[in-house]
């Protein structure tokens, strides 16, 4: 009974401990996690703000590695994909493993047009949906938009907003102190049939509010990822005659993610039973800003309730409108006619667009103001800008090289010009990464066909012609010549390259590394005055880095086998003990000797090698000056190592991290020996075989039989010496007695 009671007691116990557990686990909304040391002052400006990287305060937040939406997403658990932060200071000092770990989750977006912000002090991205369905199954490929302090703490379990499309166009922006979610929902069935929708979701109050519906295109500023207004086109539609006029104009709208109002052109007094809430036919918050509306060839009545003021007076050709980019203040668009399929490009200043006295059909210009009257190549414009922000000309990623357009008369030459119009280089279709400002220049970082991503090329697009042309009176390297970065390799389906403090941020498909893509970081600095590498400095550097393998090519293997393979491991890894575990293996398991795959010169070339600050010391076969050293990481690291030039930024998981150097193990080593299993017995005749298993048997029939008798032996003896002891055996009665209940008490 006593011990009844205190099972009982036990079990009431444990109930009550795991039920508080239940309870304090369900009550709690946010992870535990040990708040980071470090200011995080909200006051900060954030730099850089939407790609792979931002730098807040003493910090530079980035995205450790571009991680499949598809791996494990349990927080906690996740490196690679992870927010993780390295202060400017270990920056500056190479110490790029000395990383904290904010975002313990994978950071994932399907497309790379958007990626982590930070505002006040804390830090916003979008990663993989963990719910799971009734059948047990992730719903991983669902994107969840989240936000945790700074510090690590305060993430909740819960996110701001979930969709379906992990590819979803987005921005995280701030208007007002409040931080709005802008997306795009394409094939958004929201009343019975599916368009493109224009969203914002206040996450404050957890508002979303649907700002214009059906809409055509969306376009985001393109270089300030934080801007809060976006332009869009629409096709008109008289929805009193059920007539369309997509085919022969439409009209631009602008809009700011705080917007809530709706225009809805009065339609519930001129469309009969009409329900704004239920099945609206038109939703716009925007502004029109342009209207397209003219005398429709074949049709009077071509004016509807959607123009803008003074359409019914407009005695013109239909317009259509394309926008080419909204940034730096300016929209950029292209304008057709129904007379004229070549797209016209103009701009103008968005601020002009929102004042109240704008009129969208008065103020469409003519053709004469037009920036360039053939605009089909707009899309691959890069505008420049001065001082004041005013547009000055224009950089053209064509598909003979980098072509410079400097405005004449406020318009962009057609024609070539050796005072206007002008190629930088002649290598082929460049694809813009970045441009940046060093010292008193100005540079742009493209990248030309050749790599498994996008390579990394610089030059400086200050100059004028004669910096450029074949009649250059130096053939020296100079600011103006384009220089490759030496063979970096980034890749082209994530964000693209970025850079701090002279630094290059990317997310890796260099050699041997192409399928693990973690962040890597080059650093430009000149080794001894710290400043900024000019052209003719990266371009040394590059030829530095080649030279390491040219040197390795040029050893005679008749005189050093397996060595420059193997020197070309020590290249990526810096990494001596593999080899001595190799040969040792090769002894033990194959009885080889110990110079079987390097002679003991080779092998002490090897070890100097990776020993080695300055490949100098390799006397035998190095030539070359490979100078200064550098600090990586804490340790000195000479020239003939891959990490002085470029080396991983973050943290690499323990199976990423294993299975990287098991496959440059294999590329470069000898394989490893396996243990020859004894087949002796699989090689006897069938006859041997039965006689060996009849011998064996019998053999242990014998020895069975000798260890009873002496087993008997030994206890006959032990009987004569011990004391005997008899007991009397209970009696049973074995009568059947049907009458005895034998399962009672």
């Amino acid at each position: 009974m006593r011990k009844s009671f205190t099972k009982i007691i036990c079990f009431a116990a444990a109930f009550v401990v795991a039920l508080g557990i239940m309870l304090t686990a369900a009550c709690s909304n946010k992870y535990k996690v040990k708040p980071l040391d470090g200011d995080i002052s909200a006051t900060a400006e954030e730099i850089s703000n939407g790609g792979l990287a931002v730098e807040k305060g003493n910090y530079i937040y980035f995205i450790n590695g571009r991680e499949s939406y598809t791996a494990d997403n349990t927080f906690g658990n996740v490196v690679k994909g992870a927010i993780m932060r390295i202060s400017k200071t270990d920056l500056a000092a190479r110490n790029y493993s000395s990383v904290q770990t904010v975002v313990p989750s994978i950071v994932y977006a399907g497309n790379s047009n958007a990626g982590i912000y930070i505002y006040g002090d804390r830090i916003y991205y979008t990663t993989p949906s963990t719910e799971k369905t009734g059948n047990g199954d992730v719903q991983n490929s669902y994107l969840q938009f989240r936000s945790t302090r700074l510090d690590g703490t305060d993430t909740v379990k819960d996110y701001y907003l979930q969709l379906a499309d992990n590819s979803t166009e987005y921005r995280y922006v701030e208007e007002n102190g409040t931080v709005y979610i802008l997306y795009v929902a394409t094939n958004e069935d929201l009343y019975g049939t599916s368009y493109t929708n224009l969203h914002s979701y206040n996450t404050k109050t957890g508002t979303d509010t649907l700002l214009a519906y059906n809409v055509s295109a969306v376009t985001f500023d393109k270089n300030d990822l934080t801007n809060p207004r976006v332009f869009y086109t629409m096709n008109v539609t008289d929805y009193v005659t059920n007539t369309s006029f997509s085919s022969y104009y439409n009209q631009i709208y602008t809009v700011s993610a705080s917007a809530t109002e709706r225009n809805d052109y009065k339609l519930g007094e001129i469309v009969d039973d009409y329900d704004a809430d239920k099945d609206p036919l038109y939703v716009n918050c925007g502004k029109l800003v342009f209207d397209g509306i003219g005398k429709v060839q074949g049709m009077t009545g071509s004016v509807t309730p959607f123009n803008g003021e003074g359409a019914d007076k407009v005695d013109r050709s239909a317009l259509k409108y394309t926008v080419s980019s909204y940034e730096n203040g300016y929209l950029y668009y292209t304008r057709t006619t129904a007379q004229n399929s070549t797209a016209v490009l103009f701009n103008v200043k968005a601020d002009d667009l929102l004042k109240a006295d704008w009129k969208p059909v008065a103020n469409n210009p003519s053709d004469d103001d037009c920036l360039i009257r053939d605009g089909s190549s707009a899309s691959s414009y890069i505008y420049l800008y001065g001082d004041n922000g005013e547009l000055t000309g224009a950089l053209v990623t064509g598909s003979t090289g980098l072509e410079k357009l400097s405005l004449v008369d406020g318009k962009i030459p057609a024609k070539y010009s050796e005072e206007n119009r002008f190629f930088l280089t002649t290598d082929g279709q460049a694809t813009l990464l970045f441009t940046a400002v060093h010292g008193d220049k100005n540079y742009i970082y493209y990248s030309l066909t050749g790599g498994n991503g996008y390579t990394v090329y610089r030059i400086c697009y200050d100059g004028k012609y004669e910096n450029y042309n074949e009649l250059r009176i130096t053939d020296d390297i100079d600011e103006y010549t384009a220089v490759r970065v030496l063979d970096l390799d980034t890749s082209s389906n994530w964000y693209k390259p970025e850079m701090f403090d002279d630094q290059i941020l990317f997310c890796t498909q260099t050699s041997g590394m192409t399928e693990y893509e973690y962040v890597m970081v080059c650093d430009l600095r000149d080794t001894e005055s710290g400043k900024m590498m000019t052209n003719a400095q990266i371009k040394e550097l590059g030829e530095q880095y080649e030279s390491v393998e040219e040197k390795i090519s040029e050893i005679d293997e008749s005189n050093f086998e397996n060595l420059p393979q193997a020197l070309r491991y020590a290249f990526y890894t810096g990494e001596s003990e593999y080899i001595g575990e190799l040969i040792q293996a090769y002894v033990d398991i194959e009885g080889r000797k110990e110079e079987y795959l390097w002679s003991k010169e080779s092998l002490e070339l090897y070890r100097g090698f990776v020993a080695a600050e300055t490949v100098e010391t390799i006397s035998e076969w190095v030539d070359l000056k490979f100078g200064a050293t550098v600090k990586v990481n804490g340790k000195t690291v000479g020239a003939n190592k891959r990490d002085y030039y470029y080396t991983v930024l973050g943290k690499i998981n323990e199976t990423d991290s294993e299975n990287y150097l098991n496959s440059l193990q294999q590329q470069y080593f000898p394989a490893y020996p396996e243990e020859v299993k004894d087949d002796w017995f699989q090689n006897l005749s069938k006859g041997a075989k039965a006689g060996f298993i009849v011998g064996v048997v019998a053999g242990g029939l014998i020895i069975i039989g000798a260890a009873v008798v002496v087993t008997l032996i030994i206890i006959r003896k032990k009987k004569s010496k011990l004391p005997s002891y008899t007991k009397k055996r209970i009696k049973v009665d074995t009568t059947d007695d049907k009458n005895v209940d034998v399962y009672s008490d």
